[in-house]
């Protein structure tokens, strides 16, 4: 079990089950009727995909959020319906191609992109402001609690949920609300954390997208991604990855 030893015992049956879903999935056992022959060039045909990353919506619309460690929040909301992908990386700061290393002034943040008719920007600020405690001062930039804003309907949003928080906990916010300028993709090992510390899964994922792009675009590896780190049931997670996205009327 040294393999699995990022993940907790009730988790590890479900594991299981999702990793002979995604063979099922890879070799096309999951249609009826089908078979597949795996490609000499390596390319996965689209039969293997997940119904949920076959069908995302190609309209979009994205917020952007520092709170803290990153690793948590891309579990977080990558469990949520209606978001179609995340991404983790650094904001907020001038220094030019930052890495986790050489951070200079940005901080740690999650990008979303989000389906507005299945989640609200309102709604995702809610899981924003419960997934941490901005009432506590940072004891660095890299972990600061900021909210970058892609729009008006944005900024505002923001600052009636950050008063009130003040009003809820009766003490200062500390959130900064500042208008979006860059974001800097962070390193590969840094994106769906949770997940690729079990390597059974990645087997699995990495040979649907042999890509890393395509990985950490995929709606199916959030999803999988919010599982292992406890947000999302066994029960949830599967029906997520075998259903699609409702077509726009």
């Amino acid at each position: 079990m040294t393999g699995l030893n990022k993940v907790t015992i009730p988790l590890l049956l479900g594991v299981i089950l999702i990793a002979a879903i995604l063979a099922g999935i890879l070799v096309g056992c999951l249609k009826e009727g089908t078979t597949m022959d795996f490609p000499k060039d390596g390319v996965i045909p689209g039969d293997s995909i997940p119904p949920i990353d076959l069908s995302a919506p190609a309209q979009t619309e994205t917020a952007t959020f520092a709170l803290g460690c990153f690793w948590a929040p891309d579990s977080i909301f990558g469990s949520l319906d209606g978001v179609v992908r995340t991404r983790v990386g650094y904001a907020g700061g001038t220094t030019e191609s930052p890495t986790y290393h050489n951070l200079g002034d940005h901080t740690e943040t999650i990008q979303i992109d989000y389906d507005p008719t299945r989640i609200s920007y309102e709604q995702l600020l809610e899981i924003y402001w419960d997934s941490h405690n901005p009432t506590v001062q940072p004891w660095s930039t890299q972990y600061m609690s900021i909210v970058f804003y892609h729009n008006s309907e944005q900024r505002e949003l923001a600052m009636e949920t950050k008063q009130l928080e003040e009003a809820s906990s009766g003490r200062p916010v500390y959130t900064e609300i500042i208008p979006f300028s860059e974001f800097h993709l962070a390193e590969d090992y840094h994106q769906k954390y949770h997940l690729q510390q079990v390597p059974e899964l990645m087997k699995e994922l990495t040979a649907i997208y042999p890509n890393f792009a395509d990985f950490i675009d995929s709606t199916a590896v959030a999803r999988i991604n919010g599982y292992v780190g406890g947000h999302v049931t066994f029960q949830e997670l599967q029906e997520q990855l075998n259903s699609s996205w409702p077509v726009p009327g």
